[in-house]
């Protein structure tokens, strides 16, 4: 009985073992591939345990140009920071994967005009300096920073209305700023 055994277990292996070596040596590309395009993906968890819902809506919201993707993984959720177009982004998703909000950073000149109108009647004799626009993708609201030689504000401006939300003494300008349109 045992010799029976062995001999099942050695012609198994024998007609086996070939066909074990070709498929492992049949590799082909992944669908994916973290380094399509010059984006760099990286993060504190693999790729494959990152929720597929997450990805998918993120590849859906920010479908091309996107490069140096870093995703963190926490209790909350998933986070994604990238580039596209020159902007630094961050994008949040909740445990399950779906979309809860985005924050996008730009210079004071790139800001849309209705806003950058709307603080510079306001505050004449600021420079609109960073922008961070928030969006949950109904609503958009922007956090401002505006300085002059005196002070620096950081304003939220939503839905045509301006609130004031820090005010610093600004000790760090020596020469004074022109109030120039400098947006679009």
């Amino acid at each position: 009985m045992k010799a029976c055994l062995n001999w099942l277990i050695g012609s198994l292996v024998a007609v086996l073992a070939p066909t074990i070596a070709s498929a492992q040596a049949d590799i082909h590309n992944a669908i994916y591939t973290p380094n399509q395009g010059g984006s760099a993906f990286s993060g504190n968890v693999p790729m494959n345990e990152i929720n597929a819902h997450a990805y998918r809506h993120f590849q859906k919201l920010f479908p091309v140009g996107t490069t140096n993707e870093y995703w963190f993984a926490s209790a909350d959720g998933y986070q994604v920071s990238f580039q596209k177009e020159g902007h630094q982004f961050q994008a949040w998703f909740d445990k399950h994967g779906a979309y809860r909000y985005s924050l996008q950073y730009y210079p004071g000149k790139e800001i849309p005009r209705l806003a950058g109108d709307l603080i510079m009647a306001k505050y004449p004799g600021y420079r609109i300096d960073v922008v961070t626009e928030i969006t949950d993708g109904e609503k958009t609201f922007y956090l401002v920073k505006i300085v002059n030689p005196i002070s620096i504000k950081t304003l939220s401006v939503s839905d045509g209305k301006i609130d004031l939300l820090e005010e610093l003494a600004n000790a760090g300008l020596e020469t004074p700023l022109i109030s120039l349109r400098s947006y679009p």
